[in-house]
């Protein structure tokens, strides 16, 4: 099953967590990366230099995907991605479900992680209608406070200010009747929690998937790069609070290296799952499912 979907839709992956059946889906294949432009506090041949020192590699792209989940009464997505658009490479959740059988209607649950553009963008079409009409929208309330507060962003460029706002207002505010509202720490769906995770946003959230034995992070924007693994005090330059977001990402990357919890990183190269392990006195990324 799993060799013939990766065959057919290529930008869909399966697999399996317990009794859930999982898909990770890439909704958008961005343009090829600048990291140090992604990570400002280091630069052009340093960024090299360290990369290849430590045999990382750049990745080509920066993607953005999203996880389905196939739970026994429910099929629940988490982030819808960027959204229906022009560009070719964004926007194309709805075709690759569509591929693997699922019409928009089948969804029951969608879960935002947080407020940003790329994971927010497809819960409504280009009309402000819901993507996932029969969807019930789940968040967590202090986030969700945040964003509809429309709050001062003058720390980050204008450009990037304006696009939040406009996402907030057509893919959060306008369906604000279809939204659960939640606290962390709260199992809202069997095995499934927010972590609150501040720093990228004010309430930024990672989730806990659990079903039977096995456990899942959904890292969402604690990390856009396997760099980070080793220099988690590396931020993006959107990061609303950088010293919070780099206490937060070493705190949780720690423990998941001590844990050895499995990890679905919707922003890492394709299929953006795998565990943090040592490599001699430093942590690494160790992709899984290729």
């Amino acid at each position: 099953m799993e060799n013939k979907s990766r065959l057919l839709v290529k930008d869909s992956f399966p697999f399996v967590l317990g009794n859930l059946e999982c898909q990770i889906i890439r909704d958008t294949v961005g343009r090829p990366m600048r990291l140090d432009k992604l990570f400002p506090s280091i630069k052009g041949k340093d960024m090299d230099q360290f990369l290849n020192q430590n045999h990382i590699s750049r990745g080509e792209v920066m993607n953005v995907m999203c996880l389905l989940i196939r739970m026994p009464q429910q099929i629940v997505l988490i982030d819808t991605g960027w959204g229906i658009s022009k560009q070719s490479d964004r926007g194309k959740l709805v075709s690759i479900l569509g591929k693997n059988g699922l019409e928009p209607e089948a969804i029951n649950t969608v879960i935002i992680s947080h407020g940003h553009p790329d994971h927010i963008g497809g819960n409504t079409d280009e009309t402000g209608r819901p993507l996932f009409p029969e969807a019930r929208y789940i968040m967590f309330k202090k986030e969700w406070d945040y964003w509809t507060s429309i709050p001062d962003l003058k720390q980050i460029d204008i450009r990037i200010q304006q696009e939040m706002y406009t996402y907030v207002r057509k893919n959060l505010i306008l369906l604000r009747e279809r939204f659960m509202l939640v606290d962390e720490q709260i199992e809202f769906l069997p095995g499934i929690k927010f972590i609150r995770a501040p720093g990228h946003s004010r309430h930024h959230c990672i989730l806990s998937i659990s079903s039977g034995a096995e456990r899942l992070l959904y890292s969402s924007d604690l990390v856009h790069h396997p760099v980070q693994i080793l220099l988690p005090e590396l931020g993006l330059f959107t990061d609303l609070n950088p010293e919070q977001a780099s206490h937060t990402r070493t705190k949780i990357i720690l423990q998941a290296a001590k844990t050895k919890v499995l990890i679905f990183a919707c922003h890492f190269p394709f299929p953006g799952l795998g565990r943090i392990e040592k490599s001699g006195n430093s942590l690494i990324w160790q992709p899984q499912g290729r």
